[in-house]
């Protein structure tokens, strides 16, 4: 919905938005092999369209935003002028003749269909219903054919759209189509406009800081924070206003991390928060903070290293007032790491209640440790990733005890470059931060996105190639995003 709003020059559509049905996807919700208009999703979108175009004819100050500013006056020339500069921006490409008279043979029907309404008005409404419906902007295409040494160049438009949803999630603003209307401007390494030079705009903007939190939303599971609920007599620090702070503080971290010029490994050992009223007594933070804004503070280096050990990730799991440490381990295992786990034993069995004088460690021990049904997989993969993070209670706050004893954090990961051991969760987000697993699942989720569908076998090298590029130091959030967006794989497709 972000280009309808963007093409549309709306800022709300809510009203539209919530009568079109969702795409059920797996993995990211770009990913080509997941989406495709069925006939419900048909039937929405031709309604939506239908209400979308009333919204912008029935507000002359909307309809006027549309409008390219040198328009004729008069209804056929008004028309065209209409249908040019809003087809190109609609389809991501200049129409066509054939389509700019297709468009124009249904604007004229707009008096007929639409008796008494101003004939301009209701030619748009028409058109705007086609162009909203009409396959080149409901997809994204690329359709050029020629072949050069053995790959296929995208034409200028296509590498502007690809760019701009790689990194802004929606279509390309006017800068970049301007950009790809000079034929070859793009690939120039030589063109102040080139595609490193737009690349570079894009991420500097708004719209690219929402890109880059709509790709954290999704592999950080930060939609799911909205289903947090705890004991208020257990834990009178967490309010209702909680969760969505938690959820805002990791996407302001993750800013803090692009805009400083750092990478993966300073996501995991970074001892920085973002907090407000509802997030600083989590933290044990003296002093007076905003209710809403967050503003940054230095953490407890000895408590606190990075996004692990940030309220969000630490307070969406839990069993009653317990952190969930099996779930807390598949997380990392599996968010972070990569990690292929595979399913529940059936035989698995539900943890045991709660013993006054049984810690939480020692309880998940009891149920999935050694000499149980769950000791393959827990034993060495789930349990020792949740087990580093037993200091934090169930919204995240540091503790030392459990029920009466010390608090037992330290464990031994089997890293595919080693195994590691660590005292707790300040050590073992270190450990991540220099393991090749952590850089590698990181870069290859933003290759994945970025392309928008699943690595393919030949692109492996490219991703290793990343992926130790980040491990050494040598690749920012920034430079690493850059990369993927202007080498050759990005700009060029196979025959």
């Amino acid at each position: 919905m972000n280009t309808v709003k963007d093409l549309l020059k709306l800022s709300d559509i809510s009203d539209v938005e919530a009568n079109v049905s969702g795409d059920a996807v797996v993995g990211f919700d770009n990913d080509v092999d997941s989406l495709f208009v069925g006939e419900t999703l048909r039937s929405d979108l031709a309604d939506a369209a239908v209400s979308l175009a009333a919204k912008v004819t029935g507000d002359p100050t909307a309809l006027a935003r549309l409008m390219p500013p040198t328009a004729p006056t008069d209804l056929a020339g008004k028309a065209r002028a209409f249908i040019s500069a809003f087809g190109l921006r609609a389809y991501r490409r200049p129409l066509t003749d054939a389509e700019v008279a297709e468009v124009t043979g249904l604007f004229n029907q707009g008096p007929a269909l639409y008796p008494g309404a101003d004939p301009f008005t209701a030619g748009v409404s028409l058109a705007l219903q086609l162009f909203l419906q009409s396959p080149h902007f409901l997809y994204r295409t690329e359709l050029s054919t020629a072949v050069v040494n053995g790959v296929v160049p995208l034409s200028d438009y296509e590498l502007a759209s690809k760019l701009s949803y790689a990194i802004a999630n929606t279509m390309p603003d006017d800068t970049l189509l301007a950009a790809a209307a000079v034929p070859g401007q793009l690939r120039n390494p030589t063109s102040a406009n080139n595609l490193l030079a737009q690349a570079t705009r894009l991420l500097a903007s708004e719209a690219g800081a929402s890109g880059r939190d709509h790709l954290h939303f999704q592999v950080l599971r930060l939609g799911a924070y909205d289903g947090i609920v705890r004991d208020p007599v257990a834990f009178p620090d967490f309010t209702p206003a909680t969760p969505a702070a938690m959820r805002q503080e990791i996407l302001s971290f993750l800013r803090w991390i692009f805009d400083q010029g750092y990478g993966v490994r300073e996501i995991f050992t970074s001892p920085v928060g973002f907090v407000n009223q509802a997030l600083a007594p989590i933290y044990q933070l003296p002093g007076t903070f905003q209710a809403t804004q967050l503003t940054r503070v230095d953490l407890d280096p000895t408590q606190r290293s990075g996004l692990l050990t940030l309220a969000g990730f630490l307070s969406s799991y839990a069993i009653g007032n317990d952190p969930d440490s099996i779930h807390r381990g598949v997380f990392v295992n599996q968010r972070i790491l990569c990690v292929t786990l595979p399913p529940p034993d059936p035989k698995a069995t539900p943890l045991i209640d709660p013993q006054p004088d049984m810690t939480n460690r020692e309880r998940v021990e009891k149920t999935t440790g050694v000499g149980t049904c769950g000791a393959a997989c827990h034993g060495t993969l789930i349990n020792p990733a949740g087990f580093a993070f037993e200091e934090f209670d169930a919204i995240g706050k540091f503790r030392t005890t459990d029920r009466g004893k010390p608090i037992n954090s330290a464990d031994t990961y089997p890293f595919t470059d080693g195994a590691k051991s660590y005292a707790n969760a300040v050590e073992f987000s270190r450990a991540i931060a220099g393991s090749a697993q952590a850089h590698g699942c990181y870069t290859r989720n933003w290759q994945t996105y970025i392309n928008g569908r699943a690595l393919a076998p030949a692109e492996g090298p490219l991703a290793d190639y990343f992926a130790a590029m980040s491990e050494a130091g040598k690749l920012s959030m920034k430079d690493m995003i850059l990369a993927m967006v202007t080498n050759d794989a990005f700009i060029n497709r196979l025959p």
